[in-house]
């Protein structure tokens, strides 16, 4: 499925996870990237690759939930939610699905593969609607 990364930026709902901050949601319609996000919330670049680096963050589009983390500067084939930060999105999971109206037949993911630039980059890692309640 060929996009251009701004058009696929501009439908998805970005959001990323901070401890004991709370949950950041990307403006809707906008096609700035989760760099871009924390860049105008006032994050300096360094606070920015660690946040990308070792927090959660994602996108809901066609009722469709990506969670993943990676810095993106740097040379990675897959961006994968790890293990340690599920208890911080089973914390703020019942948002999500508030604001996304989350349902059973939304597709959950924990992980993309990278892909082309300007491709919708492929999920992996599927999980069950319940898996972080």
């Amino acid at each position: 499925m060929k996009q251009t990364a701004e058009k696929f930026h501009s439908e998805r709902r970005a959001f990323i996870i901070l401890p004991d901050a709370g949950l950041i949601l990307g403006e809707s319609g906008k096609p700035y990237s989760h760099r871009e996000i924390l860049s105008h919330c006032g994050f300096d670049v360094e606070r920015i690759r660690f946040i990308l680096e070792n927090y959660p963050r994602g996108y809901f589009l066609n009722n469709t939930l990506v969670f993943y983390q990676a810095d993106d500067s740097k040379e990675h084939l897959t961006w994968k939610l790890k293990e340690e930060n599920y208890p911080l999105v089973k914390k703020y999971y019942p948002d999500l699905k508030n604001i996304f109206h989350i349902s059973p037949q939304t597709q959950i993911f924990l992980g993309v593969a990278k892909g082309q630039e300007g491709d919708v980059w492929p999920t992996i890692n599927p999980v069950d609607v319940d898996f972080f309640m």
